[in-house]
C-alpha cells in the first residue's frame, strides 16, 4: 500500500493502481493498493453530505460542500483510509501482511502522529464545533483511531523500516525520524541502507565508495543501534519483475555496454545567469526526497548572490537540511519555518481577534477548532506564503519539501 502522493508502486508493477487492493499479475498472494488523496477527499466528502441531501436547503449543502474542499479534507480522507488498512478486520483476515511503502519523512511522520492528534482533539472536543465542516464525521471514527494508536505501538504487530541512503543528509534524516517516532511510542524499528557501492572500477565510483563508507562509518550512534540491513548499488532500473526479483540476488546479470551520446544540459551558471537576466523573484526546488533539493537551492542562492544580488533562502521542509549548511555570505538572508512556532502564533493571533467582537461562548468554538490538527497546516502555510510576500530581497529561493506534501 502506498501513502505517498508521488508514488511509484504503479511503475515499480507496470500496472495501474486504485485505493482498492488489486492482484498484481504472476504474483501469487500480492495485492497492491496506491491511495489516491484527491479520490479519497472525494468519497469522504460525499460520505459526510450524502445524510443531509434532501433535509437541508440547498446553500446549506454547497457551504458544506465549500468547507470540505480544503487541505484538511484531504488529510482527514488520506489518513482514515491509512487507519483502516490497520485496524480492519476485514482486512486482517485476507492478509498475512500489509507493507506500506510511506511518503518521505515529514509527510510520514504528519500521518504517524495524526491517531495522536485526532483522538486527543476527540477527547477534549465537548462541543461539537465543526460538526457541519471539515471535522465531520470524526466522532464515529475515535475507536479506530484508538486502535490505529495501539496498533503502530505493538511490536508484535508492527515494525518500521527506516529506509536511508549511505550518505550524511540522509543518515540525519533518519535519525530525525527515529527520534520522532519513538516519541509516538512506534520503537520497533530497523534500518535498511539502500544503494551500497561495494565494487568501484574507476575514479569515479572509488571515490563514491570512500564517502559511502565514511559517512556509515560515522553515522549517528542511536542509529548505528538499530537491527541494519543492506542492499547493494544496481546497474538497472528496479522497475518491472524481472528487475524487482534481482535486486536481492548474489548472483548479478552481466550488463551490456552500450554507446551513449551524452546529452548537454546548461551547468548551473549557466541556470542562474538566465534567471537573473529574466528578473526572477521567487525560485523553487522541488521533487522526490534526497535528489539534491537543498543542495542546489544553496548553490543558486550563493551564485545569484555572487551577481551582487540580496536573496532570501527559505525552507519549507520539516526535515530543515538547509541547518546543515554554512552560509557567511552578508547578502543571503537564511530563514526556517517552524512548525510549532506557526501554529503558536496563528492560534493567539485568531483568538486575540475573536476576543475582540465575540462573546465567550462563541470565542470558546474557535479555540475547539484551533486545537484541531488540521490548524497547523493552515498555520505553516499561512507562514510561508508571508515568507514569499517579504519584500526584504531582490530573489527569494525556497528549499521545497518533497514532491507530495509540496504539492499538497
Amino acid at each position: 500500500v502506498s501513502t505517498d502522493p508521488a508514488s511509484n508502486l504503479q511503475d515499480v508493477f507496470k500496472v495501474s493502481l486504485t485505493n482498492q487492493p488489486k492482484p498484481i499479475p504472476n504474483i501469487s498472494g500480492l495485492f497492491a493498493a496506491n491511495f489516491d488523496p484527491v479520490v479519497a477527499a472525494n468519497e469522504y466528502r460525499e460520505q459526510v453530505i450524502q445524510p443531509y441531501r434532501g433535509v437541508l436547503p440547498k446553500e446549506a449543502i454547497q457551504n458544506m460542500a465549500e468547507q470540505l474542499s480544503g487541505s484538511c479534507t484531504v488529510e482527514i480522507a488520506a489518513f482514515n483510509e491509512f487507519a483502516n488498512f490497520l485496524t480492519s478486520s476485514k482486512i486482517n483476515q485476507q492478509f498475512d501482511y500489509i507493507i506500506f511503502d510511506t511518503a518521505p519523512t515529514g509527510h510520514t511522520l504528519r500521518m504517524l502522529q495524526l491517531p495522536s492528534a485526532w483522538s486527543n482533539y476527540l477527547d477534549k472536543n465537548d462541543r461539537g464545533a465543526s460538526c457541519l465542516g471539515q471535522l465531520a464525521g470524526l466522532n464515529d471514527k475515535k475507536a479506530m483511531y484508538q486502535k490505529a494508536v495501539e496498533t503502530l505501538g505493538n511490536p508484535q504487530a508492527t515494525t518500521l523500516f527506516l529506509v536511508t541512503r549511505p550518505q550524511k543528509g540522509a543518515l540525519l534524516e533518519a535519525q530525525r525520524a527515529s527520534h520522532e517516532l519513538a516519541a509516538l511510542n512506534i520503537k520497533n524499528q530497523q534500518l535498511i541502507i539502500n544503494g551500497i557501492l561495494n565494487q568501484p572500477t574507476d575514479a569515479v565510483s572509488q571515490t563514491i565508495f570512500k564517502q559511502q563508507q565514511a559517512d556509515l562509518q560515522n553515522m549517528p550512534v542511536t542509529l548505528d543501534q538499530l537491527p541494519k540491513l543492506a542492499i547493494p548499488l544496481r546497474a538497472y532500473n528496479v522497475l518491472g519483475l524481472a528487475n524487482l526479483r534481482l535486486l536481492l540476488k548474489d548472483q548479478q546479470p552481466q550488463i551490456t555496454e552500450e554507446p551513449v551520446t551524452a546529452s548537454h544540459f546548461p551547468d548551473l551558471d549557466v541556470v542562474v545567469k538566465n534567471l537573473v537576466q529574466s528578473n526572477k523573484k521567487i525560485i523553487f526546488t522541488m521533487g522526490k526526497g534526497g535528489v539534491g533539493k537543498t543542495t542546489v537551492a544553496v548553490q543558486i542562492a550563493q551564485k545569484i548572490a555572487a551577481q551582487h544580488k540580496t536573496v532570501h533562502l527559505a525552507t519549507t521542509d520539516p526535515a530543515d537540511h538547509l541547518k546543515y549548511f554554512k552560509i557567511t555570505s552578508p547578502l543571503i538572508k537564511v530563514s526556517h519555518i517552524d512548525e510549532k512556532k506557526s501554529l503558536k502564533e496563528y492560534q493567539n493571533e485568531v483568538l486575540t481577534t475573536a476576543k475582540k467582537t465575540m462573546k465567550s461562548n462563541d470565542v470558546d468554538y474557535v479555540a475547539e477548532d484551533l486545537r484541531s490538527p488540521c490548524t497547523q497546516e493552515i498555520a505553516v502555510f499561512r507562514a510561508f506564503a508571508e515568507l514569499v510576500a517579504q519584500n526584504d530581497s531582490d530573489v527569494v529561493v525556497v528549499d521545497t519539501a518533497p514532491t507530495g506534501h509540496t504539492l499538497l
